[in-house]
């Protein structure tokens, strides 16, 4: 059932092509492709990636390639070389052929076939839409000899033209009712039969014979005895105009983006009516090589069907002997059996081409109307209106460039900061000491810091300088001393973003704001250098860290600089305690119950995965905490400067570090034992309370700040 398919509609896409002035070529047209039928099917079946798919020529390679054949033809023709036309047309599709299936193997080889889904889709609806006009003229061509075309019009509503296409109408009007909604796998092939038998009926009973019949234009002019290869073999090689080949080479080029895409369409229909995945890259890799093969055989490009493919699962094919059994009719078909081609009327080919035409109009002129935004229908009409009047690769290439700056358009519109924070709601892991905190709390507006986001092009980097520009103009808010931008969730820069940068740079110059940069990655941190000079070595004006992190300690220390409170003298611990206890009388007989101790640069406090049975106060130096990640490598989790405690979370919880302790520098500290803080609670359970209190207090403004960062990062 499949074969007999797959024969009509090969028959048909033959009388679409080598119609009009390459009619009496039709035999050669019906051997290629019904080439391409055995070779595809056979090849593809083997090598597709699910059992039952089935292949063979195409209606959307079809119509590209009928555009093909005419402008050729009518080429040759004016310059009465029509000796040539036949060997050329012939040529011209084998070599298309070819190329196609190369280049669909060395996508499908280079697993490039993902990027075949980047295309628009109203960019596919609009080609779709444009085969489906071409198509629906072609359909009249074969059934009348005529395009349907204004210039037509007139003489295709005529009595003795409406006679030709009528039957064909009202055949793809049948199918376009009936196939949605009686999907049984004979339905297709019963109709086809049976409206063939209608037609001939009708001429037995008005008493047209088969000579009448084909001299008005029922039926083709019968087919040559000769099998498919033989065709060939009457050509004359030296007769290939080869000018006229290159010369279309862009339409060849096009054929295979369509092919490449139909794949893609063809492959998606297939898994969403089948729920089952197929490996795209493998189908490409699958019809490069059968159509390579096809072409060198003079066959018919094409490639996997939805509609024969499910036909052909719907009758219980669960293998690809299924798919080389229906291949094998269609050959033996075109040795033993083409005679019988030529009963085939004009008008059910013709409908089954018009059928397959207003499918797609409809489907892409009709039904996206509700479907789409009217932006993206309107770029499907623009789409079909070029290709109308210029060709399908000037509406397509039209499309695409539409498409191109819609994108640009929309996607400067997102969110190109994904969050802002200051120097309020996000604080640096470098833990200062109570006072030093106060501090910043005061100044820490000054710190802006924006998480930008996604790739980085002239609009959303025009975007992000107008983003940046109100907010450094809002007099309402704080003004900003450091603008931080994080580039960690940055996928890329082009260069056409880098003016912007450069413009904000002198933005911020002006306004005497420093412009930081963080989590830069090495590309997007070498056009900023070499493009545009925003980053400079020695540049006062721009920082560059490695992280946020760094970046806001930074920042935080400069803040700190202006307050004087980065004292080098030595501060005892009972004066940082005046900020940590609120009885300063609790002081002195709290330092009792410390026991001090001294590390040197690179020592260990304490080590990772160690009992935590104590915690310290730092006097002075600094100590950093590093965890050590399965891999061996360490991270920086946090670092803590004089008047600040280390492992309280620890003692509190009895549990082991989570973080090894290593003194940056000569560092005094002072040791809580646990057994120390029990005998406190014992002795002296006033100072214990207060000793707690201030703790909780620590803990909550911990917990705070981070509370704080989490809100404003959900926003």
């Amino acid at each position: 059932m499949a074969g007999l398919v797959t024969l009509t509609y090969s028959i048909s896409y033959a009388a679409l092509i080598f119609s009009g002035d390459l009619a009496p070529y039709l035999s050669l047209g019906v051997s290629m492709a019904l080439i391409g039928a055995v070779i595809l099917g056979v090849s593809v079946a083997c090598m597709s990636s699910l059992p039952f798919v089935i292949a063979g020529p195409d209606g959307n390679a079809a119509a590209l390639l009928a555009l093909i054949a005419t402008t050729i033809a009518q080429e040759l023709h004016a310059q009465g070389r029509t000796s040539q036309i036949p060997v050329t047309v012939g040529c011209a599709i084998a070599l298309s052929t070819i190329l196609t299936g190369i280049l669909l193997f060395i996508l499908g080889r280079l697993r490039f076939g993902r990027f075949i889904r980047f295309i628009p889709y109203p960019v596919l609806g609009g080609f779709l839409a444009i085969v489906g006009v071409l198509l629906t003229q072609g359909s009249f061509t074969v059934m009348t000899g005529r395009a349907l075309i204004f210039s037509n019009l007139s003489m295709l509503l005529t009595r003795s033209q409406v006679v030709l296409w009528f039957p064909g109408l009202v055949l793809a009007v049948g199918l376009k009712f009936l196939l949605p909604r009686y999907q049984q796998f004979w339905v297709l092939p019963a109709i086809l039969l049976g409206t063939t038998l209608l037609i001939h009926g009708g001429l037995a009973g008005l008493g047209i014979p088969l000579d009448q019949a084909i001299a008005q234009g029922w039926l083709f002019e019968p087919f040559p005895s000769t099998n498919p290869l033989q065709v060939w073999q009457t050509l004359s090689w030296q007769d290939i105009a080869w000018p006229k080949l290159t010369g279309q080479m862009g339409s060849l080029l096009t054929l295979f983006a369509v092919v490449a895409i139909t794949i893609l369409l063809c492959a998606t229909s297939i898994e969403m009516a089948t729920e089952q995945d197929m490996d795209l890259d493998q189908e490409l890799r699958a019809a490069g090589l059968a159509n390579a093969v096809t072409g060198l055989c003079g066959g018919m490009v094409g490639h996997l069907s939805v509609s024969r493919s499910l036909l052909n699962r719907a009758a219980g094919a669960t293998h690809p002997l299924a798919g080389i059994v229906a291949a094998s009719f269609c050959g033996g078909m075109a040795i033993f059996g083409n005679r019988l081609l030529s009963y085939l009327p004009r008008a059910v080919l013709g409908g089954l081409l018009l059928y397959l035409g207003i499918t797609l109009l409809i489907e892409w002129l009709y039904e996206a109307w509700f479907k789409l935004s009217k932006l993206d229908y309107a770029l499907i009409v623009a789409i079909v209106m070029v290709g109308a009047k210029f060709g399908f690769l000037a509406g397509v290439g039209v499309g695409l460039m539409i498409a191109c700056f819609m994108f640009a358009l929309n996607y400067s519109r997102l969110r190109v900061i994904r969050n802002t924070l200051s120097g309020l709601t996000y604080q640096s892991k470098f833990k200062r000491s109570v006072h030093e905190q106060q501090r910043l709390r005061e100044r820490g507006a000054e710190i802006w810091i924006g998480l930008v986001q996604g790739y980085l092009f002239f609009g959303t980097a025009y975007t992000l300088l107008n983003q940046i520009r109100q907010r450094l103009n809002d007099q309402t808010q704080s003004p900003i001393r450091f603008l931080v931008l994080d580039f960690r969730l940055v996928s890329g820069l082009d260069s056409s973003a880098i003016n912007s940068f450069v413009k904000l740079k002198q933005i911020a110059i002006a306004q005497d704001v420093l412009l930081i940069f963080t989590t830069l990655n090495p590309s997007i941190s070498n056009q900023l250098a070499s493009h545009g000079s925003v980053i400079r070595e020695q540049d006062e004006a721009v920082q560059v860290f490695a992280d946020l992190d760094r970046a806001v300690e930074w920042c935080e220390a400069k803040i700190l600089e202006s307050f004087h409170l980065r004292r080098k003298r030595f501060l005892p611990l009972a004066i940082h305690l005046e900020d940590f206890f609120t009885d300063t009388r609790h002081i002195r007989p709290f330092m009792k119950y410390l026991e001090r101790c001294r590390l040197e640069a690179g020592d260990m406090l304490f080590a990772q995965g160690e009992p935590a049975d104590a915690l310290y106060f730092l006097e002075s130096g600094q100590v950093s905490l590093f965890l050590t990640l399965d891999d061996g490598q360490s991270k920086r989790l946090q670092t803590s400067s004089a008047g600040t405690v280390l492992g309280d979370v620890g003692l509190y919880r009895r549990a082991a570090h989570r973080a090894s302790g290593v003194a940056d520098q000569p560092s005094r500290l002072y040791k809580l034992a646990g057994t120390a803080l029990m005998q406190m609670q014992t002795e002296a359970p006033h100072l214990a309370a207060a000793f707690h209190e201030s703790i909780a207090r620590l803990l909550a403004d911990q917990v705070v700040r981070a509370t704080d960062g989490v809100e404003k990062l959900l926003q």
